[in-house]
């Protein structure tokens, strides 16, 4: 048997540095290509519509939103909120001095209707007003604007442009949790995907396309009751001829995780959509570079308790590796230093992310959303399950 399990483990490091290699391997050749568009071609900012749509309730709320109104240039910048978030006209009243500057345009909008994605249904009421193309933004995530003039726009004639994800340090253990999470994983699995040919979603919190074509087509119309609504616009985008093209522009981002209780409902709502895209497109290259990683702590730790604790100390070392190797590729991308707090928690995250898996696979037809159990199928919001708000 520890034969058999040195084996796994020579399969593991094997399956990381192929990882690795295709990750540096394209990296190095976007970044060129990047730096190579000729000047024709690079978009304008003239010709940008950014848009976020903005719900108040996340303490890292305006420290982002400032960030994009002061850095947004020559772009055109539209916030949607809602009638009654006077938290969030709040925040934006401070940001603008109650003087918004002219390519800044607040909308205000109806609450949105329970069974319709809210982010979904604010793009939907601001498309007349976008620009020749236009970026979709979460409003707790910030992007180097001027890095939108280094994309190829002959791209965006046929395929959504998407960015990379990293989470910028949380204020408590949950938050950090959820970094490392993200962090570990985010640059390993969209450019290995792409590398592959294999990309079949968007990192949500950032992306820009063609707006006529998006328009014309009804894209958002047709997902407007889908939950996970950047897997089901790639989804939908591709079934219509427009591609993904995963770039390699950063965009940072925190998400506000308050204890252990809101940490678990995000990871599980989380591997409930992952489930879905697992189901629709598991094909090898899943199973080696996602799942196999995915689950390998989990597995070695178990093989210690089993047999011979020098096993967890083998996959220990390998980890540590992993995350010195990761930390340095992570510092060139996105110019941020992780810690050895990262690394601890790293390590852990590996040996316990199984069981955020595990628990999207016990009712995984319900999730708590919009502070109100409800039940999916198919991906659309379809009932609610008690009719009761949650209390956490």
């Amino acid at each position: 048997m520890m034969y058999f399990i040195l084996v796994l483990l020579g399969i593991y490091i094997m399956i990381l540095l192929l990882r690795f290699a295709f990750t540096i391997a394209y990296y190095k050749r976007e970044t060129g290509k990047m730096k190579n568009v000729s000047r024709e071609n690079r978009l304008s900012l003239k010709e940008v519509t950014i848009f976020q749509p903005i719900l108040s309730g996340d303490n890292y709320l305006k420290e982002k939103l400032s960030f994009i109104y002061n850095n947004k240039g020559e772009a055109e910048l539209i916030w949607a909120v809602d009638n009654d978030d006077y938290e969030a006209e709040k925040i934006i009243n401070e940001i603008t001095g109650n003087n918004p500057n002219k390519n800044l345009h607040i909308v205000k909008c109806d609450k949105a209707p329970f069974y319709e994605n809210p982010k979904v249904y604010k793009i939907l009421l601001t498309e007349k007003l976008w620009k020749k193309y236009t970026v979709i933004l979460d409003d707790d995530t910030i992007i180097d604007i001027k890095s939108l003039e280094n994309i190829d726009k002959t791209l965006l004639e046929t395929k959504i442009i998407t960015g990379i994800p990293y989470y910028l340090q949380g204020r408590n253990i949950w938050e950090s949790m959820v970094r490392v999470y993200v962090n570990s994983n985010s640059v390993y699995n969209y450019f290995t995907s792409a590398f592959l040919g294999r990309n079949k979603t968007i990192n949500g919190m950032f992306y820009i396309f063609k707006s006529e074509k998006i328009i014309s087509l009804g894209l958002y119309q047709k997902i407007k009751q889908k939950l996970c609504d950047d897997y089901e616009f790639a989804k939908i985008s591709g079934e219509n001829g427009i591609g993904i093209y995963q770039s390699v522009i950063p965009c940072k981002l925190n998400t506000g995780v308050e204890n252990f209780r809101g940490f678990l409902r995000l990871m599980r709502r989380w591997h409930v959509f992952v489930n879905q895209y697992i189901k629709e497109n598991l094909d090898i290259s899943v199973v080696i570079f996602s799942i196999i990683p995915f689950v390998s702590g989990s597995l070695f730790l178990t093989a210690a308790f089993l047999y011979r604790y020098e096993i967890f100390f083998l996959y220990l070392g390998i980890s540590i590796l992993n995350y010195l190797a990761g930390r340095i590729f992570r510092k060139k991308i996105f110019g941020e230093n992780d810690s050895i707090k990262d690394m601890v928690l790293e390590i852990v995250s590996e040996i316990v992310q199984i069981f955020y898996w595990f628990s999207a696979l016990i009712k995984p037809d319900r999730i708590i959303w919009r502070g109100k159990s409800v039940r999916i199928k198919n991906g659309i919001i379809e009932v609610n399950s008690d009719g009761k708000k949650d209390k956490g």
